[in-house]
């Protein structure tokens, strides 16, 4: 779980993004599968910053065709 004082920095975050009119709960999940990171889904969007989707991206670059001209 993120410490008090990150939540709430997340929370303002948020805040800032949606607006004066809007009202943000911040509910948190714990899911060990995400191997750390964060994953926040509001408004329909999703943000992935797990290191499960980076590691992911990582592999998929790593496998494409190198191609080298000489």
């Amino acid at each position: 779980p993120l410490p008090a004082e990150e939540e709430n920095a997340l929370k303002q975050t948020i805040q800032e993004m949606l607006g004066s009119g809007k009202t943000v709960k911040l509910e948190q999940k714990i899911d060990p599968s995400i191997l750390g990171g964060l994953v926040l889904e509001f408004n329909q969007k999703l943000f992935d910053m797990s290191i499960r989707t980076r590691a992911q991206q990582m592999e998929r670059s790593l496998r494409e065709p190198i191609n080298i001209s000489i």
